[in-house]
């Protein structure tokens, strides 16, 4: 069984790519002040996450900032594979709770999961980022002209 994560101050929340448009390999990451975590996923993992992000952020009243994000730190050495992504809103403050566990292994009784934290600017600054990433590798992307959501 591999190690389960807390994160719950993350200073940067991204997604990031290995590879060229078509033969990417997709990562999440998120980064405390001291520790980086890098999960492999699959690049509908990363649509799905950012759509649900977006869902949960256009329900909020209050107004946020939203911060500029960080490349993914390279080379990424994922800690695991993520199996299911999972998000909740924090009772007690204004965060999203992104739950990711791994994709289990025969041998593995119970798979290990990371919590990350993240404020509601830092969810925004995530789903802007990772929906261009995704439409970035497609055909109809860049080249027709589809620019980064806020621009």
């Amino acid at each position: 069984m591999n190690e389960s994560y807390e994160i719950k101050n993350a200073t940067n929340f991204v997604a990031g790519t290995v590879g060229v448009p078509g033969d990417r390999i997709f990562f999440l990451q998120a980064q405390s002040e001291e520790f980086i975590l890098t999960l492999k996923v699959e690049k509908g993992q990363v649509q799905s996450l950012a759509s649900h992000l977006a869902e949960i952020l256009e329900d909020q009243a209050e107004a946020f900032e939203v911060p500029k994000v960080s490349e993914m730190i390279e080379p990424p050495n994922a800690a695991w594979t993520v199996g299911a992504l999972a998000i909740g809103l924090n009772d007690l403050s204004p965060e999203v709770v992104v739950v990711a566990q791994e994709l289990p292994d025969e041998d593995d009784a119970e798979p290990a999961e990371a919590h990350i934290h993240i404020n509601f600017g830092q969810a925004k600054a995530f789903v802007d980022h990772a929906l261009f990433l995704v439409e970035y590798g497609r055909d109809f992307g860049r080249q027709n002209g589809h620019k980064p959501i806020g621009e």
